[in-house]
């Protein structure tokens, strides 16, 4: 076998030792010969012509330009306790949702790298088992959010009416606007937040600018199950799960390990006892997991019986569970009545009775508000140590969609005549009945604050490049109510502004924003220092306080 056959070679010797049978390697007369399969003259051509065209291009390309200017600039004076080559780890927070995700983010030399969940953090930290070494993790959103900070296509400076502005201007006309006395026509659209520092200054503007209306718009969140809490309960309360001491589980339609705000606790909890060895139930005994779900989701993977079914099925098949367990009426749907659904209800139902005051319901977010009530009742009489309802920090916000309707209600009105929105692109996810890019265009100003230049920003009239949140201070809740504080890695790469910045920039206050967290902290009484909270990255002990409540009727 010639050593070619491998497909690879060291040297031309190797090639010529290995040429096949009948063949013979070419002489410089076969050159000169003038032969067809070989023109040294073409070749010679083709290699001046390629060389010229290599240099031309050189110099009316990148070859003579300086490089672009880069705003991370090597360190000219090395900072206190940092090692060049070395890594530091900062606590930090990032909010989606209106709900935090504790942090620690990896910085080298000035530079954050890498994202990870904070260990220490009393929602977010902790072993899975005793006696094991405490770690925390992040979510897809949190460890993809990095890349944000160095997306070259993130908004670097103010646009007005399409065309290029500078900072100056806007601050000139935003100077102009506070001297109204009269505000009744300014609104505010934020995205959910959490954050105690952006509740502060929100008091302040109804204060100091009296008649400014604030709308809070989301376009993925849980308000369903706000508004059957209110079915159930009579009031806004959040149901906070204790999976690791549920022997079963039920999820309708919630993929919990993923899209809930509780997540990664969840996911925590789940594991604790899920291994027979060493589970919290007891040695020998493990929880067992029920999923009814109209996609394959990750809590559908991990299930120990799954039911697909259509997603406007959910609330029948939970009906008839209800009817099997409790003895309310019985579901009329037809699909309670296939044999495949009939044979898991049954199954579910003789466990759950089985299991009761260890078993957990859980609704996803897209599902009516009947089926959190419904869900809400169950868990009450079998739930009884596995799920606890907390205070929830703003229970008297209208809905999302409650809040962006009443807003396209003013503006077709004429009640606005200057509108900020804060975060988010409502021109993009509104919902489409609203038409919110029409309504946008009758408003005479408006202010988008947004780390893209998108679709919103494309028709308001300024366009404020926002900070991320690596680079500017805030805080924020975990879904437990821990205060959690976002402390910055980097200075602002595109000199973008934070919701706090723009909120006391409204005000008029040039209080610096570590200053308005701070004082946001001193405020709130949760005890400690200053330094020590944002050393761990939260306060300790400001859990959201536990409800004692009570369902109504059944059914329905």
């Amino acid at each position: 076998m010639s050593s070619l056959d491998h497909g690879y070679w060291k040297s031309i010797a190797e090639i010529e030792s290995d040429l096949p049978s009948g063949e013979q390697e070419l002489t410089p007369a076969d050159l000169a010969s003038g032969d067809d399969g070989v023109d040294p003259l073409s070749r010679r051509n083709f290699a001046k012509l390629m060389g010229a065209s290599l240099a031309l291009a050189g110099v009316a390309g990148a070859g003579c330009k300086r490089y672009e200017r880069e705003e991370i600039v090597p360190l000219g004076r090395r900072p206190e306790d940092q090692v060049p080559g070395t890594t530091q780890a900062y606590a930090t927070a990032f909010e989606l949702g209106g709900h935090a995700q504790a942090l620690v983010v990896t910085s080298y030399e000035g530079r954050p790298i890498k994202v990870d969940g904070n260990p220490e953090h009393p929602f977010a930290g902790g072993g899975i088992l005793a006696g094991t070494k405490k770690h925390g993790a992040s979510t897809a959103f949190a460890q993809g959010s990095i890349l944000h900070l160095y997306d070259p296509d993130r908004s670097q400076s103010v646009n007005h009416s399409g065309k290029g502005a500078s900072f100056s201007d806007w601050k000139a006309w935003l100077g102009e606007l506070r001297k109204q006395t009269n505000f009744n026509k300014v609104r505010v659209l934020s995205e959910a937040t959490s954050s105690p520092t952006v509740a502060a200054l929100r008091r302040r503007l109804n204060t100091e600018m009296p008649g400014l209306i604030w709308h809070e718009w989301e376009p993925i969140s849980w308000d369903n199950e706000r508004a059957g809490m209110v079915q159930a309960f009579g009031k806004v309360v959040r149901p906070y799960a204790h999976l690791d001491r549920a022997e079963t589980i039920v999820s309708l339609d919630c993929d919990f390990f993923v899209d809930h705000p509780a997540a990664l606790r969840y996911g925590r909890d789940f594991a604790k006892s899920r291994n027979p060895e060493t589970s919290t139930l007891g040695r020998g005994r493990m929880n067992r997991l029920y999923v009814i779900e109209s996609v394959y989701s990750s809590a559908g993977v991990l299930s120990d019986h799954r039911l697909p079914v259509r997603s406007e099925h959910v609330h029948a098949i939970a009906q008839q569970l209800e009817h099997l367990l409790v003895g309310t009426a019985p579901s009329p749907a037809e699909v309670v009545k296939e044999a495949k659904v009939a044979r898991l209800l049954e199954a579910l139902a003789r466990e759950v009775k089985a299991n009761t005051g260890k078993v957990v319901f859980l609704a996803g977010r897209k599902q009516a508000p009947a089926v959190h009530a419904l869900v809400a009742r169950l868990n009450q009489v079998f739930g009884s140590s596995t799920i606890e309802y907390l205070d929830d920090p703003n229970p008297t916000r209208p809905t999302h969609a409650e809040a962006i309707a009443t807003l396209a209600r003013e503006i077709d009105q004429q009640q606005v005549e200057t509108l900020f929105i804060l975060g988010g692109n409502p021109v993009y996810d509104a919902p489409a009945d609203l038409d919110f890019a029409g309504k946008l265009a009758k408003v005479p100003t408006s202010v988008h604050l947004s780390e893209y230049d998108n679709e919103t920003s494309a028709k308001s009239t300024w366009h404020v490049p926002r900070a991320h949140y690596l680079e500017t201070w805030g805080d924020a809740l975990t879904w437990d109510g821990t205060l959690t504080l976002q402390q910055p890695l980097i200075a602002p790469m595109y000199g973008g502004i934070s919701i706090i910045e723009l909120c006391a920039m409204l005000l008029g206050d040039e209080t610096a924003t570590a200053d308005l967290v701070a004082r946001t902290f001193a405020e709130s009484g949760a005890g400690g220092t200053w330094r020590q909270a944002v050393h761990d990255g939260f306060v300790d002990k400001t859990q959201l306080a536990a409800q004692a409540v009570q369902a109504g009727g059944g059914g329905g």
